[in-house]
């Protein structure tokens, strides 16, 4: 029954494990120095909702947290999306509709289009959607 916290570090060791180092990730909040030319991922813990509910009996009450974890695929322009869309891939099997923590579920992974940026990236995101209950 994780804390946001553990929420958060349990999604960022499941993404880094199950990619073992196939491109830099660069974690929500922490300093990334981009290679333009190189690919990578981004990453963004996005709590949406915290409600209170009963598991049981009122001795299971729980905390739910609802939200999603942005996974932010950075290709550089002009080399196809090809890649990118093997990385979307890649990263729903790694992290969809996973039980990470007793309590902790990761749902389905909705991969959208970010757009072609101005300074030279095509970006897609993988949305991966969970919930987490702490006691």
């Amino acid at each position: 029954m994780p804390t946001l916290l553990e929420t958060a570090s349990k999604l960022d060791e499941t993404l880094n494990t199950g990619w073992a180092g196939l491109t830099p990730i660069a974690i929500d909040n922490i300093p990334f120095v981009e290679v333009q030319g190189q690919a990578y991922l981004q990453t963004v813990f996005t709590p949406y909702v915290t409600e209170n509910v009963l598991v049981g009996s009122q001795r299971n009450k729980r905390k739910r947290t609802i939200g999603a974890f942005f996974i932010k695929i950075r290709i550089p322009l002009e080399s196809g999306v090809g890649l990118a869309y093997d990385y979307a891939n890649q990263i729903s099997d790694i992290m969809e509709n996973k039980c990470l923590l007793p309590d902790f579920f990761t749902e389905e992974v909705d991969v959208t289009r970010g757009g072609d940026t101005d300074d030279g990236w095509f970006n897609l995101i993988c949305n991966v959607n969970f919930s987490s209950d702490e006691t």
